[in-house]
């Protein structure tokens, strides 16, 4: 047979042989020329270009390995002369040419997008990514000085006016990923990058330092130092200096922004401290005990220099993270007065008067602080939370997106504008979120993060599919199985909820409308977690629906909430003033209800999401604005996310409507609503390839 000639010409002049070496040795110097470009930072066309000779140079090996034979006597061409081995050589051509071709056209998406990754992000002009600086020693001992030398070089160089500077979450994800460094550039969108190296030798320090330019992936700039552990202090400044004459070289002339500390022990023990810091915001659980030493260092930090305001800032900010609000107020005070034009400051003050006094108090100290640390993550973060009350969506919107912007590679800052959107009915824009997270990130964390924004659109079997993708990733984790339970409750499906649950927790119960035992399991909760004032508000709804009012004021007078709207510090506490006002009205004090009812009615603004149309709606109820009140339960028609079942039917401002066949109708809607959400449930779950 002819096919099968050839294919036994083809091994006899070993072509399959000198294919499999050819491949082989391709293989294994692609692998090392990339190893060379991402160490040396060389620019990644180099990469690309050593993949086309090598694809090129795969049809002429294998034309040179048909026509010329090794043999004993030298390198000899092979003559054919029959019509049947010239028909094999041409037949072997064309092969050749389509198989390069197909291999070619295999490569050209990756490289394609390769080039639109680099093409398509912005970089910001006057812009720099700090990445974490390398532990060369490898001494666990000595990781708190390599990490916090970039850190604080970070932050210092982040006060520069007109200078971006990449947020830290995003440089540490970067830096973990095997990419080059006009890879990395792209991503982080800057034009610069500033890496290093530290290594203890004795009581030496040996710093190495450089400069990238992120368009060439070449080092523009670079430096060692050698120098005492105490004179890290120096270090910074120094590379600090250097690293602004080449990023930004039109503040040179300016004041570099003070370091942390200009006290040396003061500087060590604020690294430290800040190293224990990140441990443990970075771990899903909380570690007290490294909270713990983070607070003792930052206290030791400040003794050694009393005039530091980052210092007492970061302490202030650390005992709040620990829950110690109390002890929180004496440090920012003492910041305050140090130096109030320091984002740090402004920002720790205004998260204090949030949680302390309310939005409105904390108001000024949060957008002075976003004001002052246009670089500063975590102020346009806080700022942003609040902003929309004051002034509208668009300026919180635009405060997410510049987190964002800084921060690229932060799956947090992604949820937080997706959350945004979500909770003020924004479905499309939410989406589009939830795209961009599953594009970008692929982790069990980040498929939580989807799930719960994909709860705020209403697409609540889509949310499932993807928290069943999580468990199938880290199948004993026990956020998955609990955010799991809520789900299949949400959609009115308590078999399942009831079986994936290890108990009939007090969240669950609720949902199931299970008010009494809810009173029962609360009471049990409240010996362990006394302090706990959600508790205390979940408690006060079901005493109210179990008609014990008395309770329900005890209850809620413990948590020292005020009858007063503008002293609200959360969108619980409003809720918390109803469940306030069905207390009031239970006992027979109308007036102080109405009077608490007035004020909500008054200050509300509804949006697109169920929300805030409900709780207007119980407000006006209360004030027997009948139609005002039906109107707003109308509009939750239109909420893309699933109102809560217990305050729509059990809330008593609403047991006026029992027999109105709006109101009725209105839950036969959102009961149709989980019923076709069970119904299309099988199918999604298919469409993601997972299952129950």
């Amino acid at each position: 047979m002819a096919d099968q000639s050839f294919f036994k010409e083809l091994r006899k002049r070993k072509v399959f042989q000198t294919a499999a070496i050819y491949g082989a040795v391709a293989w294994g110097l692609t692998e090392v020329i990339v190893t060379i470009v991402e160490q040396l930072f060389l620019p990644t066309w180099v990469s690309t270009l050593a993949v086309i000779v090598f694809v090129v140079g795969f049809p002429v090996t294998m034309f040179l390995a048909w026509t010329f034979d090794i043999t004993s006597e030298g390198i000899q061409r092979t003559t054919i002369s029959s019509r049947r081995g010239k028909a094999s050589i041409a037949a072997s051509l064309l092969l050749l040419i389509a198989g390069t071709a197909g291999l070619f056209f295999l490569i050209k998406p990756a490289i394609q997008q390769a080039n639109n990754v680099t093409v398509a992000a912005t970089v910001i002009p006057n812009s720099v990514a700090v990445l974490p600086f390398e532990n060369v020693s490898r001494l666990a001992d000595d990781l708190y000085l390599s990490e916090g030398l970039s850190d604080e070089l970070r932050d210092q160089l982040g006060r520069v006016t007109g200078l971006q500077i990449a947020a830290r979450s995003s440089s540490v994800a970067i830096r973990n990923q095997a990419i080059g460094a006009t890879t990395m550039s792209a991503t982080l969108g800057v034009e610069y990058l500033v890496e290093g190296s530290l290594r203890r030798r004795g009581n030496r320090l040996s710093i190495s330092v450089q400069v990238i330019d992120g368009a060439t992936g070449l080092a523009v700039w670079a430096d060692n130092y050698e120098r005492g552990p105490l004179e890290m202090l120096i270090v910074q400044q120094d590379i600090a200096r250097a690293v602004l004459n080449v990023v930004y070289p039109e503040k040179v002339s300016t004041t570099l922004p003070a370091p942390t500390t200009n006290d040396a022990s003061a500087h060590e023990f604020m690294l430290l401290a800040r190293h224990y810091e990140y441990q443990v915001r970075e771990n899903p659980v909380v570690d007290f005990e490294l909270q713990l030493k983070a607070i003792n260092f930052y206290r030791q930090a400040v003794e050694a220099d009393p005039d530091s305001a980052l210092g007492h800032s970061r302490l202030a900010a650390a005992l709040m993270y620990a829950g110690d609000f109390a002890g929180a107020e004496e440090p920012i005070a003492r910041a305050m007065a140090i130096n109030p034009e320091l984002s740090d400051v402004q920002t720790t003050l205004g998260n204090f008067l949030h949680f302390t006094l309310g939005i409105d108090a904390a108001y000024s100290a949060l957008a002075r602080g976003a004001e002052l640390g246009p670089n500063n993550v975590d102020a346009l973060s806080s700022y942003a939370a609040i902003a929309w009350t004051h002034e509208g969506a668009e300026v919180a919107e635009s405060l997410f997106r510049r987190a964002i912007s800084l921060d690229r590679v932060s799956l947090s800052r992604y949820a937080d504008l997706g959350n945004f959107f979500g909770k003020n009915g924004y479905r499309e824009d939410t989406l589009e979120v939830v795209d961009t997270i599953a594009a970008t990130f692929d982790t069990v964390r980040s498929y939580h993060v989807i799930t719960r924004l994909l709860e705020l659109t209403g697409d609540v079997d889509e949310a499932i599919a993807w928290a069943l993708r999580a468990r199938d990733r880290e199948p004993n984790n026990p956020e998955t199985r609990s955010i799991l339970t809520e789900l299949y409750a949400a959609i009115g499906d308590f078999d399942t909820a009831t079986a994936l649950a290890n108990d009939i927790h007090i969240g669950l119960l609720f949902q199931m409308r299970r008010y009494d035992e809810v009173i029962d399991e609360g009471g049990i909760l409240l010996l362990d977690e006394p302090n706990d004032v959600l508790l205390r508000y979940l408690l006060a709804f079901a005493f109210n629906v179990t008609g014990q009012f008395e309770n329900a004021l005890r209850m809620l007078d413990s948590t020292g909430l005020s009858g007063d709207l503008g002293e609200t510090k959360r969108f619980a506490d409003v809720e918390a003033l109803l469940y306030l006002v069905d207390s009031l009205n239970g006992i027979g004090e109308t007036d102080a209800a109405d009077q608490i009812a007035q004020q909500i009615a008054g200050n509300l603004t509804a949006n697109l999401d169920w929300w805030t149309d409900v709780h207007l709606a119980c407000a006006l109820a209360v004030l027997n604005r009948d139609n005002e009140a039906l109107k707003h339960l109308e509009k939750t028609r239109s909420s893309p996310r699933l109102p809560w079942e217990s305050m729509l039917r059990d809330a008593p401002c609403f047991s006026r409507y029992q027999e109105n066949p709006d109101y009725l109708a209105l839950l036969e809607f959102f009961e149709t609503r989980k019923t076709q959400l069970r119904e299309r449930l099988p199918a999604t779950l298919a469409k993601h390839r997972v299952s129950l």
